[in-house]
């Protein structure tokens, strides 16, 4: 009677695929494929849109340019803290060589409040020149149109948000006297 418990169990076990030692190829093949696929999947699409996540473009469109020489200064800017200090802004620039309208694309741009100054630099010298009274005498424009020309914006009177995948923002240069 032992002797046939124990025949019995060694043929259950033999042949049973759970029992380690078996072998069914196909099946562990196609298990390890599928577990395979199922942790690379994720993996992988993490890894191609880590970049663009919470990033986006910015075009800037700036009409008005009434000179064909110089440098059009543009600066980003995320915070009440950073704004107006060049070093800490992003800063873009567009040499100018024909009047009229300017583009400039800001790629991967990470979401966000910002403020946006710039300047025409008529004479290329890298400065906001002003009269002998401290007023602008080179065309210059903010993100939105400030309250008074008679001090410089506060960065909660010219932010945007921005939040899209691409987006667009107008802005036309004046003089001060405009």
């Amino acid at each position: 009677m032992i002797r046939l418990l124990q025949k019995s169990r060694s043929l259950r076990t033999r042949n049973h695929p759970t029992t380690p030692g078996t072998t069914y190829p196909f099946i562990r093949q196609k298990l390890l494929a599928i577990g395979m696929l199922a942790l690379t999947i994720p993996f992988i699409y993490g890894f191609t849109n880590m970049n663009e996540e919470g990033m986006g473009r910015l075009i800037i469109k700036i009409s008005n340019v009434s000179k064909d020489r110089g440098i059009i200064w543009i600066g980003l800017y995320d915070s009440a803290d950073t704004y107006l200090i060049k070093e800490k802004s992003i800063l873009k620039k567009i040499d100018v060589s024909q009047k009229g309208y300017h583009e400039m694309v800001v790629d991967s741009l990470p979401y966000g409040t910002y403020a946006m100054a710039l300047f025409h630099d008529v004479n290329a010298n890298g400065e906001m020149d002003r009269n002998l009274l401290g007023i602008p005498s080179e065309p210059y424009a903010f993100s939105k149109k400030p309250k008074s020309k008679w001090r410089l914006p506060k960065f909660d009177e010219v932010k945007f948000d921005f939040a899209q995948d691409v987006q667009e923002i107008d802005t036309k240069l004046k003089k001060w006297w405009d």
